[in-house]
């Protein structure tokens, strides 16, 4: 009967470090959230101002598709 208070100490133990893992991760998301919500918000604050630079951010070989390579 002596070995059941190590098993339950076990136990504690293991649950313990489970809420400490699964509260770290609720913490770890809950940053990732706010800073996806700050990318966005930066995104779509850089959306509207960006309109006339569509053409001059075109990618590499964008013009020479049409005509010239031989």
């Amino acid at each position: 009967m002596a070995d059941l208070w190590y098993l339950a100490l076990a136990y504690g133990v293991i649950w313990l470090g489970l809420f400490v893992y699964l509260f770290r991760l609720a913490a770890r998301a809950e940053g990732l959230r706010r800073e996806v919500s700050l990318l966005r918000g930066m995104l779509e604050a850089d959306l509207p101002g960006s309109e006339g630079q569509d053409e001059a951010v075109a990618p590499a070989g964008a013009g020479s598709e049409a005509g010239g390579e031989t």
